[in-house]
């Protein structure tokens, strides 16, 4: 536009005298600075890192694992997964050229060192959070647990249950008798005609052919189902599993964190096939109480985490726990009837008492029920005959009203007296647990894993928490004290010993 002045830029064909260093280019702030001085106060050896250029650049020497652990880290700190993505910043963003020291790593390179160093990349990820304790970054008192659905790289369509096997079998069977049928009949024309059809014979003979083919794919899976312990398999990612939760149907794995209350920073994390969170709430509580190292604990969780015998082992470790109670529910709620609850236990007199105030009675033994021993409360006949309330009580056929208790309920007994009046508990679990999973799965991006395999997963998911607890640590204390710290330590010369 006429009149006006604008700032004009450098000439890049201009040769400058004294062309500044790589270093200039990064300010001291720059969160690549903490990367650096993280990685280089650990110590690499007992990682047992694989070597992941190995015959890819002949003749030349490998990359550092130090070097591949940095470019990680930049990139999953900043959205960046893909290895060609990686591969692309190294070559031409300078916060990465600095921080890879002008190394140009292939994809290849990068996509293997994740792919063969799950276990060196959740070691990682643990010595952070020892870091963070360390730094005086966890309060310990509070911790919530949550899961979420993360996608595998791997469709609905291509995981198998054992009933979806053998109704794709079936159909398979139909096909190949119904091509038979139809060459035979073909056949048998062609003999009373004379005029034989070689190209119809070949065709139906192939599409017979691939039938089989298919079929015989289709057993074999079947097979590998039925050796292992598992009710589905994915023909692309072995370890993948169909997960249900609110009618949404995902082809993933169930992730589990627990955070820590004062700066929602992540104290454990796990990747599992589970296809609910029911036996995940004291494996998560402890390996927290293990990293805190602290004998109280108050663990907070929702609904989907409720378990008798998951309460009762928290109660026995002395780790106090808020999770809702979930309502059993039955052919009862659903005809109207009375709900469980609605019979109360008398601990005194060792019985139930009923609505209209009538007693059921232990008899029998001590029986298994369900998975867990029990005990068995029964009303008797003559009341229930002439009680008023029978039809909200009974169905049509019963005689009496049966309950069976846990030989454990009485734990359950005093769960439900310490949550009345949990609300405010339940409030503080969800402002702690929903900001690492939306961080990580809105503002990251990062709902679904790239790896293939269970243990690859956790691997994948480690970098995805060591990467969300590094961001929060640098908003927290900021890039120069986190560096000061990682320079009093390599002044200490010792470098930080990594556990496995």
């Amino acid at each position: 536009m006429a009149g006006r002045n604008y700032k004009v830029g450098h000439n890049r064909y201009q040769t400058a005298l004294l062309p500044p260093s790589i270093d200039e280019y990064v300010s001291e702030t720059n969160p690549v600075r903490a990367i650096e001085a993280y990685v280089e106060t650990l110590c690499l050896l007992d990682l047992k890192i694989q070597n992941s250029d190995s015959g890819l650049t002949a003749g030349q020497p490998a990359f550092h694992p130090s070097i591949l652990i940095k470019l990680y880290l930049y990139g999953y700190m900043n959205g960046l997964r893909s290895s060609r993505k990686l591969e692309r910043e190294a070559a031409r963003n300078l916060e990465a050229i600095w921080l890879v020291g002008n190394l140009r790593p292939s994809y290849k390179t990068i996509a293997n060192f994740r792919k063969d160093n799950s276990i060196a990349l959740r070691t990682i990820n643990k010595d952070f959070i020892l870091l963070c304790r360390q730094l005086n970054l966890f309060k310990g008192e509070e911790v919530a647990v949550d899961g979420s659905f993360f996608k595998a790289d791997a469709s609905k369509a291509s995981i198998y249950t054992g009933k979806k096997i053998e109704q794709q079998l079936a159909e398979l069977e139909k096909k190949i008798e119904a091509y038979q049928q139809q060459l035979a009949e073909q056949d048998s024309r062609d003999d009373k005609d004379g005029l034989g059809s070689l190209v119809d014979d070949q065709e139906l003979a192939q599409k017979i052919e691939l039938l089989k083919k298919k079929q015989a794919r289709k057993k074999a899976l079947q097979d590998e189902l039925k050796a292992s312990s598992q009710t589905q398999i994915s023909t692309v990612d072995r370890d993948a599993r169909l997960l249900s939760k609110r009618g949404q149907t995902t082809a993933g794995y169930n992730v589990q964190i627990a955070v820590d209350g004062q700066h929602k920073l992540l104290l454990a994390v796990e990747v599992t096939q589970d296809g609910n969170d029911t036996q995940l709430l004291m494996p998560m509580l402890e390996a927290s109480q293990e990293v805190l190292q602290s004998e109280h604990l108050i663990g907070l969780a929702d609904s989907g985490y409720y378990n008798g015998e998951q309460i009762k082992q928290a109660d026995e470790k002395g780790i106090e726990i808020y999770v809702p109670i979930t309502q059993r529910r039955g052919p009862s709620v659903e005809d109207g009837r009375f709900t469980r609850e609605q019979f109360t236990y008398d601990a005194e007199n060792d019985c139930y008492v009923c609505p209209q105030g009538e007693q059921l009675i232990r008899y029998g033994k001590l029986r298994e029920h369900s998975n867990r021993k029990a005990w068995t409360y029964k009303s008797k006949r003559s009341v229930c005959k002439n009680c008023p309330l029978r039809h909200q009580c009974l169905t049509e056929k019963a005689t009496t009203k049966k309950l069976d208790r846990w030989e454990h309920e009485s734990v359950i007994d005093r769960y439900r007296e310490h949550m009345k009046g949990a609300g405010k508990m339940m409030s503080k679990r969800s402002s702690y647990v929903e900001h690492p999973f939306g961080t990580l799965k809105h503002r990251a991006g990062m709902h679904h894993f790239l790896m293939r395999g269970l243990e690859k997963c956790r691997g994948e998911f480690s970098l995805m928490a060591v990467c969300y607890n590094f961001t929060r640590v640098l908003n927290i204390l900021g890039v120069e004290a986190f560096r000061d710290y990682c320079a009093q330590q390599l002044r200490k010369g010792e470098k930080r010993a990594v556990f496995i």
